[in-house]
């Protein structure tokens, strides 16, 4: 073997162990992942751990491939309009290892956990784990399914209630339903109000729609939830009724066509298309008045505490690539992963990507207990819907940021299809980003709730009484506290503002918001993680989140700084 065939082999055999590292147990590799499992499931830990752990080798030895083969070119999802004979089917075709990826995402009881009361926080601690092969064709169905779910459980003497809830929540894509929520309209994307499709009842009093939507994400799905407007004369978004409507109806296919499926930049296992209703035969969910509430407190709230673990999952297995990549590739006679910028570049991902997820997480368990009934009261409604807001913004904004900064550490290899997950990684966050909700759309929300409800101050009433909880902790709270104080002030001057200055200074508040609640939630992790003498990664990373986000400093780049992000990134 010659000089040059022995340089080849040398970088060959890096990239070899680099592929081996990346094929351990997503979970059982993660002990920040694993604490806080524990901190979130004290009474259960020893069960959800051990599913967590199947699952988490199911993922990376089975799952991922089947996502990969599932998503090549040649077997992403297909109409065929027509039968054989010429007859309209509308059928959607997909690659067999959709089939099988499904199989494995739903037979985890993942909707079966979530269908219960208080069941969440483990149904998003699977789905995490999922997301960490992309959006897979599933992700965003399940989301949807989950949304119809809690709707039907919320609605008394539904017609096959019982065995629609009970197709949903079967443990196999192959013999369950999955769920769908189409919205979106050509004239209307964010401003539903404009929607025309409309819901008439015939001579049987049963109700028919008509029209068209125009982005319909799991275009496949067995039911549908769709806004139609109940009466032409109510306009905006009080004329709008929630309608569910099933893909067949007395054993035929239901009264819609699919005009054309989307080529999407990413998420491109699940079928998405352009739909036209032609007195399609549906059900009203509860009274027809109160449809764009259902669909606001229910269907678009859940869908976004989903999207949220989806994109941190994501992000998660993009960092866990790059960062074992980082210590396998060697460039002038060292790894990688010695060198400052790549690490200091890791330790950023690290540190807001547990930032974020211990902010979900203890939204995720705030709902929990909002659900059965341990905290109540129209201020803790209103909380969960302003930090599940806040949370998809930053969420899905900071993991394409990290997704593309992890393909940065592979360099050219970070672009090749065929070398590691990342590119579809970035094409699937990408998509999640706007999906429930723009960047711009939420802020406006938030706008539009401060005014209304007052929400800012139920926040900071919130974050003041937390804050109370870690006094003796008081070293840490420092950043936190004049961050705060910071927000009121800038609410004060935002309150005086017109209306246009309002709608641009509520980008900083925004950010404020939703960097404090994670820095603080993630305190709280780090806490409990150092008594339990486990580790200092979580408090390394609150402390790398602060510099990086609430103290207003210059960094300084010094020894400190240097051993600070090593830790994070060479010790994780």
């Amino acid at each position: 073997m010659d000089e040059t065939q022995k340089a080849n082999q040398g970088g060959r055999d890096d990239l070899s162990s680099w592929a081996l590292e990346i094929q351990k147990n997503i979970y059982t590799h993660d002990d920040d992942f694993i604490h806080s499992i524990k901190f979130y499931f004290p009474n259960d830990f020893i069960r959800v751990n051990a599913e967590l752990e199947t699952f988490g080798h199911e993922v990376v030895n089975h799952l991922e491939p089947l996502v990969k083969e599932n998503n090549l070119a040649v077997n992403l999802p297909r109409l065929e309009a027509y039968s054989p004979v010429g007859e309209r089917i509308d059928q959607i075709v997909h690659h067999p290892a959709y089939v099988q990826a499904g199989n494995i995402i739903y037979g985890t009881k993942i909707m079966e956990k979530m269908s219960r009361p208080g069941g969440l926080a483990e149904c998003l601690s699977l789905l995490f784990l999922s997301a960490q092969t992309g959006e897979a064709g599933h992700n965003c169905p399940a989301a949807c399914s989950a949304g119809i779910i809690r709707v039907l459980q919320k609605t008394p003497d539904f017609p096959d209630k019982s065995y629609y809830l009970e197709k949903l929540t079967t443990p196999s894509f192959q013999s369950g339903f999955t769920g769908a929520q189409f919205l979106t309209e050509i004239q209307g994307g964010s401003d539903v109000g404009l929607n025309g499709a409309y819901a008439s009842q015939d001579e049987n009093n049963v109700w028919r729609i008509h029209g068209e939507k125009w982005f319909c994400s799991n275009a496949g799905a067995n039911l549908i939830f769709m806004t139609a407007r109940y009466d032409k004369k109510i306009p905006g978004t009080k004329g709008l009724g929630l309608f569910l409507v099933p893909a067949e109806w007395n054993g035929s296919k239901n009264n819609y066509t699919i005009r054309r499926l989307k080529d999407k930049i990413g998420t491109r296992s699940m079928a998405t298309g352009e739909i036209d209703f032609h007195g399609a035969y549906a059900l009203a969910i509860g009274p027809v008045e109160d449809g764009i509430h259902l669909v606001m407190d229910n269907v678009l709230h859940l869908s976004r505490l989903f999207n949220s673990f989806c994109v941190l999952g994501m992000a998660r297995r993009a960092y866990s690539i790059a960062r074992a990549y980082a210590q396998h590739r060697k460039v002038f006679s060292h790894t990688i992963v010695n060198y400052p910028l790549v690490k200091e570049n890791l330790a950023r991902i690290k540190a807001e990507n547990t930032a974020m997820l211990a902010g979900i997480f203890a939204t995720t368990r705030l709902q929990d207990q909002f659900d059965t009934g341990n905290v109540s009261g129209k201020n803790v409604k209103l909380l969960l819907r302003l930090l599940v807001n806040i949370q998809k913004y930053l969420t899905a904004l900071w993991s394409v940021e990290h997704i593309h900064h992890a393909l940065d550490v592979l360099a050219g290899n970070g672009t090749i299809e065929i070398f590691s997950p990342l590119p579809r990684l970035l094409r699937d966050g990408i998509v999640c980003e706007n999906w429930e909700g723009t960047h711009n759309v939420l802020r406006a929300q938030v706008h539009k709730d401060i005014l209304k409800y007052g929400i800012d101050a139920i926040f900071i009433s919130f974050m003041e009484t937390e804050i109370k909880r870690l006094n003796k902790y008081a070293q840490h709270l420092h950043p936190l506290m004049e961050e705060l104080d910071n927000l009121k002030q800038q609410l004060d001057s935002f309150r005086q503002a017109g209306t246009e200055l309002q709608s641009l200074q509520i980008r900083i508040i925004v950010d404020r918001m939703v960097v404090l609640y994670c820095a603080l939630m993630l305190l709280e992790e780090a806490v409990d993680q150092t008594k339990a003498g486990l580790s200092f990664s979580k408090l390394d990373c609150y402390n790398y989140f602060c510099m990086l986000h609430l103290e207003k400093n210059e960094t300084s780049y010094d020894d400190d700084y240097l051993e600070l992000i090593s830790r994070i990134v060479v010790n994780d």
